[in-house]
This record gives C-alpha cells, structure tokens and sequence, in this order.
C-alpha cells in the first residue's frame, strides 16, 4: 500500500515538475473564486473579463491530445458554473440538465477554438437561466402564475384560464401581475412564447410547420406573422441567420 502512495506521489511530483519546466501555472484560486463571483453577481462583463485572465494562462494539460485536454478542462468548468448557479438558487434539476447540454455539446466539437468559444457561450447561458430564475420571484399567486405558463406555453392561455388556476378573478389578477412583472399578462405569454419558438428553431432540425403545429397556429403563415412582428425577421431567416453565426 505504501508502494503504491509513493508511485502516486512520484507521478504527482514528476507533472508537477513538467508544469513548471513548461511555464504552466494553473489558474490562481483568488481568479476561480472572482469568476464565480461575477457569476453569482450575473455580471456578464466582468465574468467575461475574468475568464480572459484565467485563459490567458497556459491549461492544465489533462490529456496528451490537445483537443481532449480541453473538453476535460471545460468539463470542470462546466461543474463549477453548475453548482455555483444552484448556489445561487436554480433548481438543480434544471442546472444539471444544463450541465448535461453542454457537456454534450463539448463532445461534438471538433477542434480546439469550437471548444474554447463554448466555454464563454456556456458562461452567458449560465448567467441567463440565472437572471431568469431571480427575475422569478415573485409573490406566491403570480410565481404560480408564470410556472403554469411556462409548462403550458404552446398551449393558448387566457386570462380566465390563468385566473382559474390561481382561484382569482380575471381583472385582479392582470393588475396584479402587471404591478409586480412590469408588464401585461398577454406581453409576458408572447415574450416566453417567442423565447422558446427562438430554441426550437435553432436547436432542433424540426421543420416550421412542424414548430407551428407544435405551438398550436392555425396555419404556418400564422405562426410566421406572430414571429415576425415581434423579432423582425421571419423563422426562417431567423433560423438560417442563427446557423450562419455559429
């Protein structure tokens, strides 16, 4: 058994010796703790910034293959980002499923710039879910209120249907909601309608007559003037210039 504690050690020692020769150092704890910091902070600008720091010095080499070494690395990264964001209050279901996304993304790319670039997209996305989450606190009616939208939102949703569902009535309820979220309930439905159109169209190859059935339009043409005028742009641009930026 100590034979085996001191082969450990002497492998240890013999990569932390090769660390050094290279220039490697790995990244201060103090720059760790300022990332997940900024993070928690949901300050995009600054946990950019401080993840610039971090890889502007050398990776840890975690396997003799560069690109490998990398998807272990954003791995890690992708563990700390998880549990600092259920810290911070996201359920862990829904940071480990998260967590899961991107890890299967990782294991897509092909080359080491495509996985670096995931790491900052990962940090954005794990600042969204989180701003997401903290703008979800609201009072015990209207928080019940978005949740039934949220799993219902390919469904069309009324407001007698909202209101019934909290035991309400229909006019104190819409002024209650617009007092606390800021704006009407038929803005926020569209808002989280067009939001999750937005990840059908860019991370599934379903077609949009598909996507359109899925939301329950009465016809495509429908389903691409409800998008259009809120975005700008028709589902099918918008898809097209999605998959040219990435």
């Amino acid at each position: 058994m100590a034979e085996n504690n001191e082969s450990i050690y002497k492998k240890l020692f013999k990569n932390m010796a090769k660390n050094i020769y290279s220039s490697f150092q790995h990244p201060p704890y103090r720059l760790e703790k300022k990332l997940l910091m900024y993070l928690k902070l949901m300050d995009e600008k600054n946990s950019i910034a401080t993840l610039n720091e971090i890889n502007a010095l050398e990776r840890a080499t975690l396997s003799e293959y560069p690109l490998i070494s990398i998807k272990n690395s954003l791995i890690c990264s992708c563990t700390l980002f998880t549990r600092t964001i259920i810290e911070a209050g996201v359920d862990s279901e829904t940071a480990f499923m998260l967590s899961d996304f991107y890890i299967s993304k990782f294991d897509k790319s092909f080359t080491v710039p495509q996985a670096e670039m995931l790491e900052y997209d990962m940090l954005k996305e794990y600042i969204k879910i989180l701003r997401t989450t903290k703008e979800y606190i609201y009072n015990p009616t209207i928080n019940r209120v978005i949740s039934y939208i949220r799993k219902n939102i390919e469904q069309k949703i009324s407001l007698k249907e909202l209101a019934e569902h909290v035991n309400v009535h229909p006019n104190y309820l819409s002024t209650a909601f617009k007092k606390e979220v800021g704006i009407n309930i038929s803005d926020y439905i569209t808002k989280q309608r067009i939001e999750a159109i937005k990840l059908f169209l860019t991370e599934t190859n379903l077609s949009l007559i598909e996507i359109s059935n899925t939301f329950n339009f009465s016809s495509q043409a429908h389903f691409c003037n409800y998008f259009k005028e809120d975005t700008g742009l028709s589902p099918l641009k918008f898809r097209r210039m999605f998959c040219l930026s990435n």
